[in-house]
């Protein structure tokens, strides 16, 4: 992919930029891929409003309701996934000890935060059932689905619904993906771009014919979640084309106006709820590659979103933890104290349950991710990981 991409910003991770980062050897500016943080995170907040809103008044229900023509967001923030692990990651994967190495660092940065929120709702369970409650949130809970949870494979179409925390759903999903980027990177060293396309198009056609077979259990693939492991792939899979045919720098566009205008472009296309699905897809992947060619062609561009990064950073944990303040601030707060004393409207504890959600997740990042990350990744050194892939020669054929 030459020296079109730096090396910051992978999925996920903050998009910390220092000198050495910003320039190639050449001196050339290489791209921050800005534009995608700020994306994942408005996609993040969008999620996080309309679970919020689902347990308001019936103006915010319907609000929810009408969002939810918006779902596809969900597709553009694993397409970037896709894209972003392509570009950092494919060119390392160059033998066992690199790929240890990439699922070492995936795992350090998805799995402590996974762990901890679906602790607190294994709490929640437990004083649940002592108390003999009968709550609609725990319908799905088992033994059986926590060890689901515990192994990251309740996306792949092994649970009947969504239980604990709801949207680890997406991290089963993308966890799928990294152990099977080999397949990815394989079939494109062997076949190129081409051998891609044509794996992205069995990946459609397998999913439709498992949707029309009722295998996959909804009505679209394009809204699978306990089957979303499948769905991901083809998306990390389009991410991964994107980021190859950007790389050649067919156009050579430079005004953000471009990418910002094909984004309001798709969210328009979803909002026409298109029944035919594939329209939001061609239409994020247009966004997604002007996105792509612009900070590309320009990266000094993307400054003005600098001071954003920081939140765009925590996108992934405001993903995380909003699910744990629904439940909490809206579900109990909110339905069963608040809303009947009828002492405070909606929109204050609205405002409240965002606040706090966003601030959880800058002071998670700090004080509780990072430092677990930095622990496993100081044991996978210990243990000689690290050494393996900074040295491909040692690496075992």
């Amino acid at each position: 992919m030459g020296t079109a991409y730096g090396t910051q910003g992978t999925p996920h991770e903050p998009f910390g930029i220092s000198k050495e980062q910003e320039q190639n050897v050449s001196g050339e500016k290489r791209p921050v891929f800005a534009l995608f943080a700020v994306w994942r995170l408005l996609a993040a907040l969008m999620v996080m409003l309309y679970h919020f809103c689902a347990f308001g008044p019936e103006a915010y229900r319907q609000f929810a309701m009408d969002a939810e023509v918006f779902t596809a967001l969900l597709d553009l923030f694993f397409i970037v996934s896709g894209f972003l692990i392509w570009v950092h990651y494919s060119k390392r994967l160059t033998g066992p000890g690199a790929y240890g190495v990439f699922l070492l660092r995936r795992l350090a940065r998805l799995y402590p935060l996974h762990l901890l929120t679906l602790g607190i709702f294994c709490m929640a369970w437990l004083i649940i059932s002592v108390a003999g409650l009968s709550v609609e949130l725990t319908d799905y809970y088992s033994f059986p689905e926590l060890v689901r949870q515990l192994l990251l494979v309740n996306a792949w179409g092994l649970s009947d619904g969504l239980a604990f925390n709801f949207v680890s759903w997406s991290l089963s999903a993308e966890w799928f993906c990294y152990l099977t980027l080999p397949v990815i990177v394989f079939i494109f060293r062997k076949s190129g771009l081409w051998g891609l396309v044509i794996l992205l198009a069995f990946c459609v056609i397998a999913l439709e014919g498992l949707t029309y077979l009722k295998v996959i259990p909804f009505p679209t693939w394009l809204d699978a979640n306990t089957w979303g492991a499948y769905r991901v792939f083809a998306d990390f899979v389009l991410g991964a084309i994107i980021a190859i045919v950007a790389s050649i720098r067919l156009i050579r566009v430079q005004s953000h106006w471009y990418a910002w205008g094909a984004l309001l472009f798709a969210l328009l296309v979803m909002f026409m709820d298109f029944r035919f699905g594939y329209a939001n897809i061609v239409a994020i992947t247009i966004a997604l590659y002007l996105a792509a060619q612009v900070e590309t062609n320009a990266p000094e561009r993307s400054a003005y979103l600098m001071p954003l990064m920081p939140l765009a950073a925590v996108s992934f944990g405001i993903y995380m933890w909003h699910p744990v303040f629904t439940v909490s601030i809206l579900g109990l707060g909110w339905l069963m104290i608040l809303e009947p004393m009828q002492i405070i409207g909606f929109a204050p504890v609205l405002a409240f349950a965002l606040i706090v959600t966003i601030a959880t997740a800058l002071l998670s990042a700090r004080f509780f991710e990072a430092p677990v990350r930095k622990k496993l990744l100081s044991l996978g050194e210990g243990n000689g990981v690290e050494s393996m892939a900074l040295h491909p020669s040692k690496n075992p054929s």
